[in-house]
């Protein structure tokens, strides 16, 4: 896991909510789907293509799957991580999704409607990684499912613009912190890092 942080771009200490004096347990979990919808097109499935959009007008947004129980062994944090390719002011908000979708059949018309209640990315850099604190919307699943799925919107009419899960090494995780023993250095998975691209 550690070896996945790092080809990342961040250290376990650059993770919202990391803390050494428990000893947490740290996955990164790779998106299990992902996929944009647009109303310029609205039976139109983006689920296969290496980017991710976001956009307010036409309105864009994507979703995104982690086969993860987020509610089982004392989760303390949970963090997205997102590979942005372009600078944005505004950024996306993390919202959470209850219904199910397909990565390949899910459309604007047929994408199931994201939560209300929403957390902010704040600013974008281009090319890099941002993780988010999704902790908050992490507790609203239900404690019998086995993933959990996001969607990402905008205020902002310019686009933002990030990885897939196709692109392989820059694709979505999810940073899953998981409470320890006192004392020690962070101990990481390691069944979640990173292969390459595929």
């Amino acid at each position: 896991m550690l070896a996945a942080l790092v080809a990342a771009g961040l250290a376990v200490e650059a993770l919202p909510g990391a803390r050494f004096g428990r000893q947490p347990r740290i996955r990164a979990v790779r998106a299990k789907a992902d996929a944009f919808v647009s109303s310029a097109d609205t039976t139109a499935n983006f689920g296969r293509i290496p980017d991710l959009r976001v956009d307010a007008a036409p309105m864009v947004r994507t979703y995104l799957r982690f086969d993860v129980n987020v509610k089982s062994g004392n989760v303390r944090h949970v963090s997205i991580l997102l590979w942005s390719r372009k600078r944005s002011r505004v950024g996306y908000q993390v919202r959470l999704v209850e219904d199910s979708w397909r990565e390949t059949q899910i459309t604007y018309r047929n994408a199931p409607a994201p939560s209300a209640e929403s957390v902010a990315s704040g600013p974008l850099r281009a090319h890099a990684w941002k993780p988010v604190d999704v902790t908050s919307l992490a507790e609203q699943v239900s404690g019998g499912d086995d993933s959990i799925s996001l969607a990402l919107t905008t205020t902002s009419t310019k686009s933002v613009d990030l990885a897939s899960r196709e692109t392989g090494l820059h694709g979505p995780r999810l940073i899953v912190e998981r409470g320890g023993d006192a004392g020690g250095q962070p101990t990481t998975s390691t069944g979640d890092e990173p292969t390459g691209p595929g």
